[in-house]
């Protein structure tokens, strides 16, 4: 119910509107309802806190300052970035057009073509592995290579000193060799002349990128934000206003949930933890990239599925892409990874893998671009292939000459046809002269792009 004098005074303003411009009267209305609506939660708040003071013991403070600062957070949001319409029409040819998905590179072809070009706003991309199988160096690669297309990165670690991650990042970026990089970085003179000399080199300036540690299972996703948006506010200067582009969380798992601080459900966990990073992503524009640990009965293997990531169900019903990392002990003796899609919701590119070579010296990670992108599927145990196909282009790749496998196979009874082999990574590594190329398990039915 509105007031007969509140509407008298809307009939009497209705000449003088016209005598301000539109971004004053939408500055000072929106103002004046964030203002109130801040109030509002910090009544809610304090009385919930009142409510709840003779209760609070040392088993269940946490929880309570938890809640209250997640609600309070929660209800302090107030948008105006609605255009008006409720929604947006679908006979509306604008609203087909792809405006905020606007994708970002990741500097490696294989991950964006899983991603239909690359990453974008509020993504949540994933990335698994065995213990110590390298997620960290992964996650390192891929903010090098969005810093040097000019884009400001935040990188978030909950287990690795900060200058831990800003050496192996700089051993990337500067070629120096990692086990060296204390002792380049001795003399700062001679390394700030390194420093601009790579800025000199670079195409477009590097960008940004912010380095940040919490303790392990410190951090919550209130946290991550808060932080996040400081540092923006930090760095903005008048008419520049600062904006991350991508942030790099190393990683979820270890995040702590602030919905179910006590929780030992580890299911509801991961589940809550994805959905909250997400949200703020979509919120705020960030693509989130981040890393998982597999179950163990993926350790040292030569392929990854879904049942082997810890928790995937609630994982994998979020993140728009989760890429596994596969290396086993002859690859990573080889300096040889296999990067797998395994979900993919933004392209159908499932069960895609490609290989990737570390240069150990320099913690950098690239693509073989001479190596086929493999369709895997059918390979995951219990799964078959098309063995003949496979032996075929293992003859070519061998000079005509039989791989010791196949004369094996050879020799038994059963037709090629009837025989559901499944052909280990580590099978095709064999020692070999030629390309990297003829070192990859052809793909599937002869698809090698």
């Amino acid at each position: 119910v509105v007031s007969d004098d509140n509407v008298d005074v809307l009939y009497s303003s209705q000449k003088s509107v016209n005598d301000y411009t539109y971004d004053w009267l939408y500055d000072n209305a929106t103002s004046w309802a964030q203002w109130k609506n801040f109030l509002n939660s910090l009544k809610d708040t304090i009385a919930y806190v009142k409510l709840n003071q003779d209760n609070v013991g040392v088993e269940n403070v946490k929880e309570i300052m938890e809640h209250a600062k997640g609600s309070f957070n929660k209800s302090c949001i107030l948008e105006f970035n609605d255009d008006g319409k409720g929604g947006s029409d679908f006979w509306d040819a604008m609203s087909h057009k792809q405006v905020k998905l606007v994708r970002s590179s990741s500097g490696y072809p294989f991950i964006d073509m899983c991603l239909k070009g690359g990453y974008f706003p509020g993504c949540l991309i994933c990335f698994v592995g065995a213990p110590k199988i390298g997620k960290s160096l992964w996650l390192q690669n891929l903010c090098a290579a969005s810093v040097k297309k000019g884009e400001n990165n935040a990188y978030i670690s909950l287990e690795l000193p900060e200058e831990m991650i800003h050496s192996r990042i700089g051993a990337n970026m500067f070629t120096i060799p990692s086990m060296e990089y204390e002792k380049y970085t001795a003399d700062q003179a001679a390394f700030k002349e390194k420093m601009t000399a790579f800025k000199k080199g670079c195409l477009v300036p590097p960008g940004q990128l912010i380095v940040k540690s919490f303790p392990t299972s410190t951090m919550s996703v209130l946290d991550l934000e808060a932080w996040l948006l400081q540092k923006e506010e930090e760095l903005s200067t008048e008419g520049k206003p600062f904006k991350f582009k991508n942030v790099f969380i190393d990683y979820i798992n270890i995040m702590r949930n602030y919905r179910n601080p006590n929780s030992e459900n580890t299911y509801m966990k991961i589940k809550q933890l994805a959905e909250d990073v997400k949200a703020i992503g979509l919120k705020h524009g960030w693509a989130m990239i981040t890393a998982t640990q597999t179950t163990r009965s993926q350790y040292d293997s030569t392929d990854m599925v879904a049942s082997q990531v810890s928790e995937s169900s609630g994982l994998g019903a979020t993140v728009d892409a989760m890429f596994g990392i596969i290396a086993d002990s002859y690859m990573k003796a080889r300096g040889e990874y296999y990067l797998k899609c395994i979900y993919d919701r933004v392209a159908p590119e499932d069960n895609k893998r490609k290989r990737f070579i570390n240069d150990k010296m320099y913690l950098r990670i690239t693509e073989d671009l001479s190596a086929p992108i493999e369709d895997v599927s059918g390979m995951e145990p219990g799964g078959s292939q098309n063995f003949k196909a496979f032996a075929e282009q293992r003859r070519f790749n061998n000079g005509g000459q039989p791989h010791q496998s196949q004369q094996n196979y050879a020799q038994t009874s059963q037709p090629a046809s009837e025989v559901n082999a499944v052909p280990m990574l580590s099978d095709s590594l064999e020692e070999s002269s030629g390309t990297h190329a003829t070192q990859s398990v052809f793909a599937p039915g002869g698809i090698g792009i």
